[in-house]
Order: C-alpha cells, then structure tokens, then sequence
C-alpha cells in the first residue's frame, strides 16, 4: 500500500490532445463497419432510398476481397460526388426535428465515410437522362484527385468494396472463413428481400453464373418466402395481423381482455407477420424483425414469441417468425445504435405483451391438425398398419428396417415386457384407432413372445432415424430382402397413391389453379380437381410409358432411354435411403443403398428423372393453370436484363436488341402454342402471347417458378423447331431443366 500511495503520489497528470482526424475517423468506421455483411447493410439501405426495383449483389472470398452492389435507383449528381464520402453528408436529414418523423433507413451521413476509410471504394452512377455515366473512386473520406471520370454505365449506382479492413488488420484477422462471411451477407440480403416485395434481389458469387439467391418482384410475401428459405417453410406458415388501436380487442380473434386504463390507451401500432405452425421442424431460430421497415433486433419480443413456441414444440425444435412492426414515427427513436440495429420505442413492454397474446391466440387456433414421426418398424404389423390404415389425418411414420443378416422380430416394438404383453385387452382398448388399423390388414394375430435375450440380439441390429427430427437425418431404410418385400413395397406404392388422391381431393386445387374461372377451366379442358387436361376416360394412368404416342421419333427416344438403362442404379434409386445434403452449393446429396453410400449431382439426376418423365407421358402429360396468365415477351426481357452486356455495346443498342429478342421470342413461342399444349401441357394463349398453363410431370411436384424467365427464353433459343426428332428432344429437356432447376452450362466438376 505504501508503494502504490507513493507512486500514486509520484503521477503527474498526462495532457488532453486532440486525436487527429484519421485517427478519429478510423475509430469511427469500426463503429459502423464490423464486417462485410454489416457494410452491405449501409449499401443496401442507401439502395433502397434511392428508389431502386432491382438490386444485384456480387461477393468475393466472402466480401473480403470485394463486395459490389448495383442498382437501379435514381443516382447521385455529379455535383454532390467530391462531397459524398465526407461524414455527416447526408441528403435525408436537415434539421434534428426531422428525427421524430424519420422514414428513411440512413439519416447519419456515416456510411459511405466509415467504408472508405477502410476500403477501396468506387462509384459508378448514372442519373435519369443523363447521357452517361460518372466513375470515382474514395480514399479516407476524399475524393480521388482525378476527379469523377465519364464512362458507360446504367440508370443508378453500383458501389464497389475492395479490400475491406486493409488498413485494419487486427480486424481483418478476426473475420470469420469466406464461406462464414458469405453465408452473413446472404441472410442480410435474405431478410431484406422478405420485407420488399416490390424489389428484386440477387446475390451472386464473384466468377459464378447461376445466384446464390435470385428473387423476382411479387405481390405476396408468402411467395417471396417460399422463393429465399423454400416451401418446406412457406407451407408452415401461417398470418397474424395485430391492430393496436383496437385497446380491448385484438384484431381477428374477438378475445378481449381487461383494459382499465381507457386514459392511457396503448400506441397506435400495427402488426403483419407470417409465424411458423406446430408442424414446422428446425434446429435453428428464424426471427425477422422490421419495425418501420427497418431491420433491427427487439430482444424483449423475440424473448416473448420464443416463450410461446417453447409451450407447443419439442425441446430441440425452433421456431421461424416474420413480423413487420408498423408504429407512429413520433414515438420511435431510431437514433440509439451505431449501426442502427437497434431502436427505442414508446410503451415497448406493452405493445411486446400484445403481440405475445396474439401470438398465442394465433397458433392455438392453426394447431388443427400436427405431425408427429412414430418409430414403428417397417415391414412389421404396426408398420403396415400405419401406412396402409385410413385413420382420417395426415400422419408421417419414421421408416425403420432391418440390417443385413439380422431376424425379423415378432412383436410391435420389441420393448415390451412380459407383463405388459399379457395385458394386451388392455392396450389394445387403449390404442383403439392401432387395433382397427390392424384389423384392416387382417394381421392383428398375437404375437409370441420374445425372450430377453431374443429381445437384446434383435434390439441392437435395428437403427430408428428421421429426417423431420431434429435428432436424426434418414426417413426410411432399405429392406434386407428384396424379394419379400416386393408384394408389400407394391401396396405401400398402392396406399401412397391413394393417399396423395384424396390429399389433392381434398385441397380443391392449388396455386395453379388458383384465379381460373369455371368457364376458363371448361374452355381451356382444365377439369374441376387440380386442373389436369385429361380427362377420365384419356387418363395417362391407363396408357403404359413410353406407349402414349405411335410417333416414330418419340419411340426411338424412349427405346433409346431403355436401352441405356443401368440396371443395377435402377435397383438403387428404388430402394435408396436419402441421408442429407453434402455440398449445397454444388448440389451434392448423400444417398444410402445397402451399406453403401453414394454421392449424386441431384439437380442432374432430377434432370434426367423429369427428361424421361416427358418421353414416357409424351402427348398425355396432365396440365394445371397458372393464377395469372404470364406474358412471354416480359419474362424472356427479366432473363435478358439478367446477362451481362458486352463491354463497349452502347446501353440504347442493347436495350433495343432485348426488346427485339423478346418480341421475336414470343412470337415464336406462341406460333408453337398448339404443338407445346397437346404433346408437352405447356399451355400458351397465342392471342395473348402468355404463359397460362405448366405441365404436371410428378404430383405432388411444383417447379421453382422463379425460373420462368429463363424457361420462356429456352424455349425460343435451345429447342430445334426445324426437326421432329431433335424438337422433340431438346424441348423435353428444356422442360426437364426447368423442373429440376439444372443447367448443363453450370455443371460444376
């Protein structure tokens, strides 16, 4: 103690200086830029500001070495370029009063500086009617010497990062793999593109083709969510509207509760989310959250929604949530967080507890109807009992089979004590609905029983997985006999189909046919149960494969398609057991025949399943409606605008071009209307030159309709129109490619 107080004593007072500008700059920018995905988040706010309706987004090694963002908004003026990287610069915000009504994402004048201060930075913008585009490039804050330089460009901004942290190692150290980094910058431009409909979004890899993430506009959210997370999630979802001006009731549901405060009633607020249901299976939380259309972070609701779900799902099982918080401007502050990440606002605790109930409300009256997975043991009674018995519900049962070499065992589950077997009145009054099952099958015999021993060498052989757990990856496993299991795989395949009829019986039509009227369904030869063109007495059930047609050309495809056949991946694609994805991005997904384990392209294999599907139905291939008709000319254009244009092509050449590429193509594609409606079930209006109409090639299959653009543009350019044979072929597999989402071009080795 005496040393410290001595040296304590001995401290002079060190003097206050001013940081220099770089320095305080640089600590600045590490405020706002923590990594590549939270500078894309600047970028794209500033997009959105400008007014844009497509934005594309190009990364390399994860945004490290470059990060480019362009769009087609309304541009900088040259005028405000040498000023456009300084801080505090800002054309959003005047005065401080101009906080409290804030309806733009950036207000700060902070987020172009902080990026140039540790990157490279360069802009290239073009504003309406200009005659070209200008090209500068930034350096901590300041406008290169050379000034803006004319060039080529687009009607917009692009925004291009090289380099990030180069002067910042410490930070550039602690940055996560590319393939981290990536993955970061793909759920921002995710959770932007589920919140704005009304703008395109892709998101591409530096050198790659084909996107990481393409979304086309559309008017429905649930569209744009089954588009970016896939329909495993989309049909999981369910709406909740909330309307916070309404104190005593909640919007939809007619619940009141107590409100004695009738002076100080809750803030206007309204609420329009789309939650996960009982049914949804994830391992991983999904909580998108906008506010004013801002995306932030709410720790108290994402608290309280996931309390809800932890009520109604099994403990490994997480939920997924979009909520669209819409409050007054004046009781917000958007002003707490350096990254904006964040908000204040009015009564929060309030409006979080009203969302909670309503929430609760929700899912209580979407839990109609859940799946649960059973472990019954395939091959056995139980098993036969479960797939073949009509119970009147959805039920989804985890396959389980034998392995190689081990004895089929006698009993529902092979866990069952003595006692409890000796009891079996009992147990069969109370699993009634298993008994009738049972009883279906005519194999509801009583079973001997099994010693502990013959119960231990039968248990330990025997693997239980499935996929919709959270524990497990498998569905179904092989069967050890493939001759015995040949007569109950045929009434599996029988009880399936039924089961898929009396489904889509039941859903009266799906998004296909959704829009079509009774005289347009009758007109266009739609019938009235999911829109085939068949009817019953022409239905392609009845006419074997390969058989539909007496065309020349089409039998030689199908002998050529049999005669090619491989017989010993036939027996493993019939008997296969899907394991789970490998490599997404490339497409590789593991599959389990036997004890082996096979590695398949499966966009590829899809590809060639859907080829074969159109030579094998030929002239009988069922045809469903769109719910609007889509013109041809418009999505071959969206796939043009797509492609790059030429270096040195001037842009009103080009754009000339695409008007006439597109015209020609719907013409094209419309003079083949009859031939592609009664040989494939494209359905095209030759009037109208539009897309009304897509073949069903699997049921229960819809195809990525994202991907019609480049559809439409196939059909024109890839398909032979000249040659029977050679038409017949490539428009089979410009199908196919369609419906499986497989390009040849982008085969990655």
């Amino acid at each position: 103690r005496a040393l410290a107080r001595d040296v304590l004593g001995a401290m002079e007072p060190k003097p206050i200086h001013r940081l220099a500008d770089e320095v305080v700059n640089r600590v600045a920018a590490g405020e706002v830029i923590h990594r590549p995905a939270s500078a894309l988040k600047e970028i794209l706010e500033n997009s959105l500001d400008a007014g844009a309706t497509s934005i594309v987004v190009t990364v390399k090694d994860g945004g490290n070495k470059l990060l480019q963002v362009t769009d087609n908004g309304c541009g900088i003026r040259e005028a405000d370029l040498p000023i456009l990287c300084e801080r505090h610069t800002t054309s959003k915000l005047s005065k401080f009063e101009d906080l409290s009504a804030m309806s733009t994402f950036g207000f700060r004048g902070e987020a172009l500086a902080s990026i140039s201060f540790v990157a490279n930075l360069t802009v290239t913008t073009m504003t309406r009617g200009a005659t070209h585009a200008l090209k500068a490039s930034y350096c901590d804050g300041a406008l290169d010497g050379g000034g803006a330089r004319p060039c080529a460009g687009n009607p917009g901004t692009t925004i291009t990062v090289e380099n990030l942290f180069y002067n910042v190692p410490t930070r550039r150290k602690a940055l996560k793999s590319p393939g981290e980094e990536f993955a970061k910058v793909l759920e921002v431009v995710q959770r932007y593109a589920s919140s704005r409909t009304d703008v395109a979004f892709t998101c591409r890899k530096h050198g790659e083709a084909r996107p990481s993430l393409h979304c086309a506009v559309t008017p429905h959210r649930i569209d744009r969510l089954r588009a970016i997370y896939g329909s495993h999630v989309a049909r999981e979802l369910t709406p909740m509207t909330l309307s916070g001006s309404d104190s005593a009731t909640d919007k939809g549901t007619g619940d009141s509760y107590d409100d004695s405060y009738d002076d100080d009633r809750a803030a206007e607020f309204t609420v329009d989310a789309l939650v996960s249901t009982a049914g949804y299976h994830s391992r991983r939380t999904t909580f998108i959250l906008f506010i004013n259309h801002r995306l932030v972070e709410c720790a108290p609701l994402r608290r309280a929604c996931e309390a809800v779900y932890s009520a109604i799902l099994p403990k490994a099982e997480k939920p997924f949530a979009y909520v669209s918080l819409e409050l007054p401007p004046h009781t917000l502050d958007v002003n707490v967080h350096p990254t904006k990440r964040e908000v204040a606002f009015l009564r929060q605790d309030e409006v979080v507890e009203r969302v909670q109930r309503a929430l609760e409300r929700r899912l209580v009256e979407a839990n109609g109807s859940r799946t649960f997975a059973v472990g019954a043991v395939a091959g056995t009674e139980v098993a036969e009992a479960l797939m073949l018995g009509d119970g009147g519900g959805s039920q989804r049962s985890a396959r389980q089979s034998l392995l190689p070499g081990a004895s089929r065992p006698t009993t529902m589950g092979g866990t069952r004590g003595r006692d409890e077997r000796d009891d079996g009145d009992d147990a069969a009054r109370r699993d009634g609905g298993l008994e009738q099952a049972l009883e279906q099958t005519g194999r509801n015999k009583r079973s001997k029983p099994l010693t502990a021993r013959e119960k231990a060498g039968g248990e330990h052989r025997m693997v239980r997985t499935d996929a919709t757990l959270a524990a497990g990856s498998l569905d179904q496993f092989f069967h050890a006999n493939a001759s015995d299991a040949n007569a109950e795989r045929a009434r599996l395949d029988e009880a399936r189909r039924e089961a898929r009829a009396r489904r889509y019986a039941a859903r009266g039509g799906d998004k296909f046919t959704a829009g079509v009227d009774d005289e347009e369904a009758e007109l266009r030869g739609y019938d009235g149960n999911g829109g085939d063109c068949a009817s019953p007495e022409t239905s392609p059930e009845n006419v074997p494969d390969g058989e539909t047609t007496e065309l020349t050309s089409v039998r030689e495809l199908w002998s050529e398609i049999t005669s090619n056949a491989h017989g010993a991946l036939q027996r493993v694609l019939r008997g296969l057991t899907l394991v789970g994805c490998a490599d997404e991005r490339r497409g590789l997904w593991l599959l389990q025949h036997g004890t082996k384990l096979f590695m398949v392209r499966v966009n590829r294999l899809a590809r060639d399943f859907f080829y074969q599907r159109v030579v094998a139905r030929f002239g009988r291939i069922p045809c469903r409606a769109l719910a609007e008709p889509a013109p041809i000319a418009a999505l071959v254009r969206m796939a043009l605008d797509d492609e790059e244009v030429p270096e040195g092509v001037e842009k009103d050449k080009a754009e000339e071009a695409k008007e006439k590429i597109a015209d020609a193509a719907a013409a094209l594609v419309a003079e083949k209307a009859e031939m592609l409606r009664e040989y494939f079930g494209v359905d095209v209006d030759q009037r109208a030159r539009a897309l009304v109409g897509l073949p069903v090639l699997c049921e229960g299959h819809a195809p990525n309709l994202a991907r019609l653009p480049e559809f439409c543009l196939s059909l024109a350019h890839e398909v032979n129109w000249e040659e029977e044979k050679p038409c017949f072929e490539t428009c089979a597999g410009s199908i196919a490619s369609f419906y499986s989402g497989h390009d040849d071009s982008h085969e990655v080795n």
